[in-house]
């Protein structure tokens, strides 16, 4: 089953780009919204319907209070 992402710019492209060779739709903050706070990713991820992949903790905190 492919899956749609949306990795933080602290995701290597490593995994960001095996990610795609496995066939998911995944948007790299660091290549598609550079720059781009908290905020903004999450509700990106949110109204797209995408997966948060980050090593941030502070997405938790964030995603918590959002519900």
């Amino acid at each position: 089953m492919n899956m749609r992402m949306l990795a933080n710019e602290n995701v290597p492209r490593i995994i960001v780009e095996r990610l795609r060779a496995q066939g998911h739709d995944v948007l790299w903050v660091r290549s598609d919204i550079p720059g781009a706070g908290d905020t903004h990713i999450l509700q990106r991820a949110r109204s797209e319907g995408r997966l948060l992949l980050t090593f941030d903790k502070d997405f938790g905190e964030l995603a918590i209070r959002w519900g």
